[in-house]
């Protein structure tokens, strides 16, 4: 793992993307009161509302029979649980 403020611009971008980044900022900033490079209140709001979709997503997604054969959604739907993130790219730059 390297510090977000080492990573390339390009990278950047990449690793908002990613879950660990955005709690190690919320860490820094929320619990060890050190500089944080983004917004941290942002990352923790991008974390809750992408646990609560992710969560949404599973149960709504997920069939427990297996005989039943009516899908509720394409399992492609499980990338909307990325959607927090993306807006989190174009808000928290």
């Amino acid at each position: 793992m390297l510090p977000y403020s080492m990573l390339p611009e390009a990278m950047g971008k990449i690793a908002h993307l990613l879950p660990a980044t955005h709690a190690m900022n919320a860490f820094r900033g929320l619990a060890l009161n050190l500089t944080a490079d983004f917004n941290p209140i942002g990352s923790l709001i991008i974390l809750l509302v992408s646990g609560v979709l992710a969560f949404g997503l599973a149960v709504y997604l997920f069939n427990w029979d297996r005989r039943n054969t009516t899908q509720h959604g394409h399992p492609l739907m499980a990338l909307l649980v990325l959607l927090p993130y993306v807006i989190g790219i174009l808000l928290l730059s």
